[in-house]
């Protein structure tokens, strides 16, 4: 089960980009056990914008991610089937390039769910059906948005769902 959890790591990290192991071991390691899915979940919580396409960006983190989904905390509920895209932003810890490397993802809701009652945040699941990668002036937009949240953005504690705009 490991060994198979530590190729499809390998795959996801491929897939974006990088063949860091210190990070897949890492990630592996905090794989949900017990998982029945064909691609397991790792705990790799990163910066993300999310939108529903045309609607402004929403500034929030993963809670987990697979080659082929996401996971996120959001202060909405949205529609399942749903179409939204977001932007994963990748440290320079994980693909050993000189800044944060930030990939488009477009996807569909496939899960959406109350959080701990009272809280009033809603899980967020998410398939992927494509992506691409932001060229450096692509990604400065998206620099510029971080900028006006300030360096909060940046921290693993940051709280999520911070509107940020078009």
């Amino acid at each position: 089960m490991v060994r198979s959890q530590l190729a499809i790591g390998v795959l996801l990290l491929i897939a974006m980009g990088t063949n860091s192991m210190s990070h897949l071991m890492k990630a592996s390691a905090h794989s949900h056990s017990g998982e029945r899915r064909k691609n397991p979940r790792f705990d790799m919580h990163f910066p993300v914008f999310l939108r529903v396409l045309g609607d402004p960006w929403t500034l929030t983190r993963t809670n987990d991610i697979s080659a082929t989904g996401a996971f996120f905390v959001t202060d909405r509920p949205f529609l399942l089937n749903t179409t939204i895209e977001f932007v994963l932003t990748f440290p320079p810890e994980l693909t050993k390039a000189q800044r944060p490397l930030r990939v488009r993802f477009y996807g569909s809701v496939i899960r959406c769910e109350r959080v701990a009652a009272g809280t009033g945040t809603f899980g967020l699941a998410v398939r992927n059906t494509a992506h691409r990668y932001l060229t450096a002036d692509e990604s400065l937009s998206f620099d510029a948005l971080e900028q006006r949240l300030g360096p909060a953005a940046s921290r693993p504690d940051f709280p999520s769902d911070r509107k940020t705009g078009t």
